[in-house]
């Protein structure tokens, strides 16, 4: 088969296929089991050999007559001769069966003499030279697979763009000589070796738990470099894939459940109005999700697959209930609700989902788009129900979607720098990386902000251009500083996903489904309706409109991840038009 890949020019193929960068190489490693074949063919090709030879000379020893079989065996003609590899062993079994005959007959073989001797001893040495080489590159085969392996695990674990992990495997597998073949699905990796001697396979699945580790992703993806570029071997690669897995990670959870906390209060006021006497009580909301996240969750699988929900449920009930202290005047319910929920919201889930869909990886970017939609309506569901609770407990209680009054827009450009550097040290950021993500979040945070004033009706425009100087300063970042691109940019698309954009309509729906649950008045009804008509623009009934609201979360979420993906995607083509010859691009 004509490889075609060198005709193709540039956007003419697929993000994940990237079959130009690496041309494909003209040697493939062979496979373990062709090794296997030929060893075990050589030593009983050699054994058979030297029998048949003592054989045929006692045959033809002068007192010795050969038993006939009624027919002369015929002259082996050139067709007769195969190049399968099947052809050595099938003459071993046929020389073995020759050998039980003689043995039957009595026959003893004869010893060589002092010449025959010497030859044979050469042959034994030039045999032991290819079992050695033989046994070193089946070694050696399985030593790159199980990097190829490793690799894939690490780069699945600590949360490397998974619409380009195909990509990155097939170029590590083209640098290594490795035939192999690799399919991507939410949380699991498909590798298949293949040996084109025997035409045989082998399956491998690498399932992992996918996390974000930005520092052990910047230290595997220095390994990844080194070894793409020929700059260490594989057995070191190896040994330094090791001792990154199992170093500790840089901040106990207990921090982590602290800097959440943080992190909440530095979103509530720019995302979600907040002021400062919201922050607080946004910080003791955020550490308890934390603590929820990081603390109870791992220890129970029955808990994590209710996390969502929990979180969202004690949020809304206790943010409700702050909410409504001193007529309703004191605390802002819905600022510190959502900025308490800001990191768990399912905006990066949907925005890797439209980045595999846009690499026409359809199978990952469906699984993941329908999964943070679902998700969506988890958090929906638990904001209602918190909310219907304490709606139960306090017929005063409060139902105010915005708050009354909110801090100077010129302060948001103190906690969007804040809020990037915890959301860094959540994921697990090295301290040197913290100055080149404050400084690319900010900048996004900025131009998406002024646009977004200019834009006021198309929200994903902003975040298109948000996103676009996001992506050029990240891959400016990594080509002419030689850095990690995603782990770079990473804060700053946390910073523009769970915007106040991003989470439209869940509160909101969520807050008047409860109103209707708890009170069954015409007047409250009335009041639903109105607010209902305020926020859908039609006039519709409570049921049609709370399922518009809960839906349009998802809904309004995707717009703006889409926005984000055009954004990051022209500017990855702006800085890598060709892309890169040798190595997978670790961007969005």
């Amino acid at each position: 088969m004509v490889d075609n890949s060198d005709r193709l020019q540039s956007g003419q193929q697929t993000p994940v296929e990237r079959e130009g960068y690496v041309p494909a190489p003209k040697h493939l490693k062979g496979g373990i089991l062709s090794s296997l074949l030929k060893l075990y063919s050589d030593q009983n090709g050699h054994n058979n050999h030297s029998t048949s030879r003592s054989s045929f000379d006692q045959f033809n020893t002068p007192g010795n007559t050969q038993p006939t079989s009624g027919r002369s065996t015929p002259t082996r003609k050139w067709y007769s001769r195969s190049a399968n590899a099947s052809t050595s062993s099938l003459a071993g079994l046929i020389l073995g069966s020759s050998n039980h005959a003689l043995a039957a007959a009595g026959g003893r073989p004869l010893s060589l003499p002092p010449i025959g001797r010497q030859k044979r001893s050469k042959k034994h040495k030039a045999r032991l030279e290819d079992q050695i080489r033989i046994t070193v590159h089946i070694a050696e085969i399985l030593q790159r697979q199980r990097f190829i392996l490793k690799l894939c695990r690490a780069l699945m674990l600590y949360g490397a763009p998974t619409h380009r992990l195909e990509e990155y495997m097939k170029m590590t597998a083209r640098v290594l000589e490795i035939d192999g073949q690799f399919l991507y699905i939410p949380g699991c990796m498909i590798v298949s070796f293949g040996d084109s001697n025997t035409h045989t396979s082998e399956m491998q699945i690498v399932r992992v738990t996918q996390g974000v580790n930005l520092s052990k992703l910047h230290q595997t993806h220095t390994i990844y470099k080194e070894v793409v570029h020929d700059i260490i071997g594989v057995e070191e690669a190896m040994q330094r894939l090791d001792e990154i897995m199992k170093a500790k990670v840089l901040y106990h959870k207990y921090i982590c459940v602290m800097v959440f906390g943080f992190s909440s209060a530095m979103v509530a006021p720019f995302a979600f109005g907040g002021r400062w006497i919201d922050m607080p009580i946004s910080f003791i909301l955020g550490a308890i999700v934390g603590f929820l996240q990081l603390v109870v969750a791992p220890r129970s699988d029955l808990y994590s697959n209710v996390f969502e929900i929990t979180a969202s449920v004690i949020v809304s009930f206790l943010g409700r209930a702050f909410g409504s202290i001193n007529d309703k005047e004191l605390f802002c319910f819905a600022a510190i609700t959502q900025g308490a929920l800001a990191l768990i919201l399912p905006g990066y889930i949907i925005l890797c989902g439209a980045l595999e869909l846009q690499s026409k990886n359809i199978v990952a970017g469906s699984v993941r788009m329908f999964y943070a939609i679902i998700y969506s309506l988890f958090l929906s569901f638990g904001i209602t129900l918190g909310a219907a609770i304490y709606g139960w407990m306090d017929r005063n209680a409060t139902s105010m979607t915005t708050c009354p009054t909110s801090l100077s827009p010129w302060f948001r450009f103190i906690f969007v720098p804040m809020f990037s550097i915890g959301l860094a040290l959540v994921n697990q950021a090295h301290y040197t990386q913290l100055p080149i993500m404050v400084f690319i979040a900010g900048a996004g945070y900025v131009v998406s902000y002024f646009s977004n004033l200019h834009f006021s009706q198309a929200s994903e425009l902003a975040s298109a251009i948000g996103a676009f100087v996001i992506g050029i300063l990240g891959n400016l970042y990594s080509r002419v500083g030689h850095g990690l691109a995603f782990a770079a940019m990473l804060p700053a698309i946390f910073v523009q996903v769970p915007s106040g954009i991003a989470s439209q309509g869940s509160l909101i729906s969520g807050i008047n489904t409860a109103n209707l649950i708890v009170s069954n008045s015409s007047a409250s009804t009335q009041t639903i309706l109105a607010t209902s008509t305020l926020s859908n623009a039609t006039q519709t009934t409570t049921s049609d409109s709370s399922t518009a609201g809960i839906f349009a979360v998802g809904m309004n979420m995707i717009q703006i991840s889409v926005g984000i993906v055009v954004g990051l995607f022209i500017a990855t083509l702006a800085v890598y038009p060709l892309g890169k010859k040798r190595s997978g691009l670790f961007t969005f």
